[in-house]
């Protein structure tokens, strides 16, 4: 029986990682319980969908209260951790050992992240002392992985820090930083468990998610809802231009005005997973296309530069909870994670 336990120096992709090192453990044959023990709260007391999403996705069987236990805004955690730490870790450790009955690994995602936070990390350094677990530590590569702070925190943990996960690396500098990585960890006595390149599947939405930050109804194709967007494209190139431009990028929602027929009818023949139209209904040629496609459309009465802006902050706030971004994060965890080291620290089986 193994805990290991998932944090981060800043926030990125803490929640992705958990669940690809969890179902690549379940696909092994390991039994895997999975918990995010505190949940650190905004004001609409928010739940905890990716920690319900990871649950189900890897058929760990648990219900919704075990996964996620614990529900706290910031100020009410450091309440917990500065006037009643002994009870507080009491009640983690209790709904902890509750999901680790019967199973191999443990797997518990830490609150928040510890650059800047020292609330988080409290909490984080609390749990691993008192569950007496094995840490991963993930970097975001935009950090810059040579902070000095990076392996001050990393080394506080000492013979429980497994090693470190630098995340969201270019491609085109993939190859260069893993070699840099490498030797700038090994210099400082880390272990170095991946350098994970950046993702468009990881940082997409859905169409269902655009709709709902646009305060817009699909009028085609509702059952695509579902289907990831991972990138965004105004139509506003000359006609001549239309079909190159489009092509640039993949999987995209295409925002149009609707007096641009021309433009929306270009972009349903690449790679679109949905039209935003500013305006009115498309014409009667783009709906029968759109629906011929399969491509959802969506209708908003308002400018495009607002349309936009809204595109961008549900982007910014993509989760994880959809299993083709488990699928994207399991495939890149099979070529660049060290599941070798992982498995050597948990004590399981090559």
């Amino acid at each position: 029986m193994a805990i290991l336990q998932i944090l981060s120096y800043e926030s990125c992709g803490k929640t992705a990682l958990c669940a690809g090192i969890g179902k690549k453990l379940v696909n092994a044959g390991t039994r895997v319980g999975y918990i995010k023990p505190i949940h650190v709260t905004g004001q609409a007391k928010d739940s905890c969908a990716d920690a319900i999403f990871i649950n189900e996705a890897l058929e760990l069987g648990e219900n919704k209260e075990q996964v996620c236990p614990i529900h706290l805004s910031q100020e009410e955690l450091w309440s917990k951790l500065s006037e009643d730490i002994d009870g507080f870790s009491n009640t983690v450790v209790a709904a902890c050992q509750k999901v680790l009955a019967g199973k191999d690994v443990l797997i518990i995602e830490s609150p928040g992240s510890l650059k800047g936070d020292k609330v988080s990390g409290l909490a984080g350094s609390t749990i691993a002392e008192k569950m007496d677990t094995r840490i991963i530590m993930l970097v975001c590569y935009s950090t810059g992985f040579k902070d000095p702070e990076i392996i001050q925190s990393a080394k506080k943990f000492g013979d429980r820090l497994v090693g470190v996960v630098v995340n969201q690396v270019p491609e085109s500098k993939l190859d260069s930083i893993q070699t840099e990585c490498s030797d700038y960890f090994k210099s400082q006595g880390v272990n170095l468990l991946g350098v994970l390149p950046e993702s468009r599947t990881l940082l997409g939405v859905t169409v269902g998610e655009i709709a709902t930050a646009l305060g817009a109804e699909i009028i085609s194709s509702k059952d695509k809802s579902g289907e990831l967007v991972e990138n965004f494209m105004l139509g506003a190139m000359t006609p001549d231009q239309v079909r190159e431009y489009y092509d640039r990028k993949k999987n995209k929602a295409v925002v149009t005005s609707t007096e641009r027929p021309d433009m929306q009818l270009a972009a349903l023949d690449t790679s679109t997973k949905c039209l935003v139209v500013a305006g009115k209904k498309p014409s009667t040629s783009v709906m029968v296309k759109a629906e011929d496609k399969k491509v959802p459309v969506m209708v908003v009465d308002r400018n495009i530069e607002d349309i936009v802006l809204d595109i961008e902050k549900a982007l910014s706030k993509a989760r994880f909870h959809n299993l083709q971004k488990l699928k994207a994060v399991s495939a890149i965890l099979d070529s660049r994670f060290d599941y070798k080291a992982l498995n050597t620290a948990l004590g399981l089986p090559q």
